[in-house]
């Protein structure tokens, strides 16, 4: 899912991505794994930390139909 951003409902996104991470930019998704090191490298890559501010990027993990911000 690299490169796209978009958004979605909560009912959609918890449907299409159970169980798995969700790397958001301005609440946009912008990639999506079920592993947490590929998501933490695609943060590094294009959010690095002395350029974008924390409050702008998020990862979330859908567990039981419930997106839990971490």
């Amino acid at each position: 899912m690299t490169g796209k951003c978009y958004l979605m409902k909560q009912e959609d996104i918890t449907k299409r991505f159970s169980g798995e991470w969700i790397l958001l930019f301005n609440d946009e998704i912008v990639d999506h794994s079920a592993n947490i090191e590929d998501i933490l490298k695609t943060c590094d890559e294009k959010f690095p930390a002395d350029k974008f501010p924390d409050d702008e990027i998020k990862i979330s993990k859908v567990l039981d139909g419930t997106l839990r911000d971490f």
